[in-house]
């Protein structure tokens, strides 16, 4: 199955936590689980102190390393940071040009269309299944180390 951002053992967020001394303002470097904090984007962060959201640059201001707080945490407060992993969707579809290579008849999508001639090269590999409605002509190459049915 495939996944946007991060596979799901990995996740799409990294949470940082660090334990505050007297005063302390700058968070950087190794969290209290040994993750080192790095940020691609500012936008896509939310820091916590002690539980509570806090406001970027009204409570504290941020680099791709360092969180720095606008008011220094007291002795052992709890800080933590929730970097969300950035991603752009590629190689996608309009509703209005999936509308237009899937067609349907009928309500609610019960009959597809597809084409009737395979004019490249296609591999259906060991670990894949191919289906395909018929008749179907070919002036290319089909190898099939899976399964393809033809109804």
């Amino acid at each position: 199955m495939a996944y946007i951002g991060k596979s799901p053992q990995n996740g799409v967020r990294t949470r940082y936590t660090y334990q505050a001394t007297s005063g302390q303002t700058a968070f950087t470097g190794s969290d209290a689980n040994s993750n080192t904090l790095s940020i691609n984007d500012s936008m896509y962060c939310d820091v916590y102190l002690n539980g509570i959201l806090l406001q970027a640059s009204e409570d504290y201001s941020m680099s791709s390393t360092t969180m720095t707080l606008v008011s220094g945490a007291s002795e052992d407060d709890i800080v933590e940071i929730v970097v969300f992993d950035v991603f752009s969707v590629s190689e996608s579809y309009t509703k209005t040009e999936a509308d237009n290579r899937y067609t349907f008849f009928g309500n609610d999508s019960i009959i597809r269309t597809n084409g009737q001639t395979i004019s490249s090269d296609i591999t259906i590999s060991s670990t894949t299944n191919g289906v395909s409605t018929g008749p179907i002509s070919t002036t290319a190459t089909i190898t099939v180390s899976g399964y393809w049915t033809i109804v």
